[in-house]
């Protein structure tokens, strides 16, 4: 699966973006089916991510980083670009990012 590569289009992020190249999963909430994926950059925000099945992923979904449950954020997609999309974490209101 090829990376894309940064984009010239301006920046609407408010955070500071931290460039990676991280294998990470994406799990969809109706039924815990699991895509892999690379996550690219991240913000405090949000992320840029990879899908290898782009076509599976869901508006929302969970973003597991490790093995287990430990390390995950709730997201929401809100740009799609072919498998390259950003997303927003959602932050419940006892959770921090």
């Amino acid at each position: 699966m090829a990376l894309p590569a940064a984009s010239n289009t301006r920046d609407r992020r408010r955070g500071r973006r931290q460039d990676l190249r991280y294998k990470a999963r994406i799990e969809r909430l109706a039924d815990g089916a699991e895509i892999a994926c690379t996550l690219l950059d991240v913000s405090q925000t949000g992320a840029r991510l990879v899908a290898r099945e782009p076509e599976g992923v869901p508006d929302e979904f969970l973003l597991r980083l490790a093995v287990g449950r430990q390390a995950q954020r709730r997201c929401a997609v809100v740009w799609r670009d072919g498998a390259s999309m950003g997303v927003r974490f959602i932050v419940e209101a006892d959770e921090e990012l």
